[in-house]
């Protein structure tokens, strides 16, 4: 189905083809997908389970190192720069690369005073900056270097997706949802950047999977809980309302969670402490938090407006509603196979973007099939993380950017495992066809539309 949709919006809007070197890539990304996760689900079934979480580490570090060369290269020589996009357009890499070299000489200076005067305003975006520094120090300014360790992180958020399927669902579900956060082309993308996603997204599964483990435990261990407590505030320091979902997921998780798996008395203590301690250390932040999330859905309308009157921007999104991308969120962001000027990233991930379309799906059906079942109280934890994410991105101005849906993608892959092994009939069968079919008018449609609000067709 990609290769159709991609042929009919090429023919349909040939003045505007993409590049080549896209097209191969959108068609590269989408067939590794599914003939590695195919291959290794057969080939590594008897494999145990200490011995699959070693070969899932290895062959995402290759994966990983592969693209981060293969990226770099490709940049210095097509776009003659290190960054990850064409010159002058990869801002947030360059800000933080540039707070970081500013801090190291601070540092060098034996004085921080104005930096920490300079992050006390900005709490939520600090972290990256500082983990960039102490890299810096290491590698003497190597803008490849400070992609290296995205290697890592993105292998244990591999094996962090493994464990957490595995314990809310089966062996099976664990192993299939690590193949695709493997293989996912939006995950991979970013190990090959100097930004903060690889790591935020290895704290947010790191603390997503603390919390639902705290939530399973037989016998309650105080340091497990302070464990899943740091990795929440570690969050803070990277994308502080990310980490405030996460909280709240957790005690969704603490009142609604089956008492089969916490019991009454362990549940109100877990929940006392959480509140306190939040309340006690956080609740300004978190006052802070909620105001900043309200105005930025209330001038969700003037960011459209801003995108549309820009240079180069659409006007047809100066009359949406803010609410229009909520009911897509699942299948957002949809994959440009147009040639947009100044969107490289949009069509270099276009086969990503189709990728996570397709397992929308199953993700919802996973969703439709635990609920009459009940079977919802057993996953609490990576529900209310999901839908609660995903609902605060959609009132946000940023529901169709890729790289905003990042941090939800391993737990969307949990459940798209889940949807796929509950297929079971003809007729469920039957609704994954209608669906392509949708998607491939979606697809479509929203090339013309990037188009026509351009002015382009």
């Amino acid at each position: 189905m990609y290769l159709i949709a991609l042929v009919a919006t090429s023919l349909l809007f040939f003045d505007h083809l993409m590049t080549w070197y896209w097209i191969i890539i959108g068609i590269v990304e989408v067939w590794l997908f599914y003939y590695l996760a195919v291959q290794w689900e057969v080939g590594w079934k008897n494999r145990l389970s200490r011995s699959i979480e070693s070969s899932l580490f290895g062959v995402t570090l290759i994966v990983r190192f592969l693209w981060i060369f293969g990226y770099y290269l490709f940049t210095t020589s097509v776009w003659q720069t290190p960054w990850e996009q064409p010159i002058g357009t990869a801002m947030d890499s360059v800000g933080y690369f540039d707070e970081a070299m500013w801090l190291n000489e601070m540092v060098k200076a034996g004085d921080i005073s104005q930096y920490l005067l300079y992050a006390s305003t900005r709490i939520d975006d600090v972290g990256y900056p500082v983990f960039l520094a102490l890299c810096n120090l290491i590698s003497d300014n190597s803008i490849l270097f400070t992609r290296i360790p995205n290697a890592f992180f993105d292998a244990w958020t591999v094996i962090l997706t493994y464990r957490l399927a595995k314990r809310n669902f089966d062996e099976s579900i664990g192993r299939l949802s690590a193949y695709f956060v493997v293989l996912m082309p939006m995950v991979i993308f970013y190990s090959g950047t100097t930004m903060k996603e690889s790591l935020m997204l290895m704290l947010t599964m790191w603390a997503v999977e603390r919390g639902d483990f705290v939530i399973r435990e037989k016998q309650y261990r105080s340091w497990h809980l302070v464990s899943f407590a740091f990795l929440a505030i570690l969050l803070t320091f990277i994308r502080t309302a990310l980490a405030w979902v996460i909280v709240l997921a957790f005690i969704c998780a603490l009142v609604f969670t089956s008492e089969r798996i916490i019991n009454k008395s362990r549940r109100v203590l877990i929940l006392f402490l959480v509140v306190f301690v939040g309340v006690s250390f956080f609740g300004g932040r978190i006052l802070e938090q909620s105001e900043s999330l309200m105005e930025q859905a209330n001038s969700t309308g003037a960011n459209f407006e801003y995108r549309a009157d820009r240079s180069g921007g659409n006007t047809l999104v100066s009359g949406l509603s803010k609410l229009v991308f909520v009911p897509f969120m699942f299948a957002l962001p949809f994959p440009t196979m147009v040639n947009i000027e100044g969107q490289n990233i949009q069509q270099l991930q276009n086969g990503g973007y189709y990728l996570k379309n397709i397992l929308s799906f199953f993700c919802i059906f996973a969703l439709f099939t635990l609920l009459p079942k009940k079977r919802w109280r057993s996953n609490v934890m990576i529900i209310a993380f999901l839908l609660g994410y995903l609902m605060a991105l959609g009132l946000s101005s940023f529901a169709q950017s890729g790289r905003f849906h990042h941090p939800a993608i391993p737990v969307e892959m949990i459940f798209a495992a889940y949807g796929i092994s509950q297929i079971k009939t003809i007729k469920q069968a039957k609704w994954f066809d209608y669906f392509l079919a949708v998607e491939f008018f979606v697809i479509i449609f929203w090339n013309w539309f990037k188009l026509r609000g351009r002015g382009l067709v």
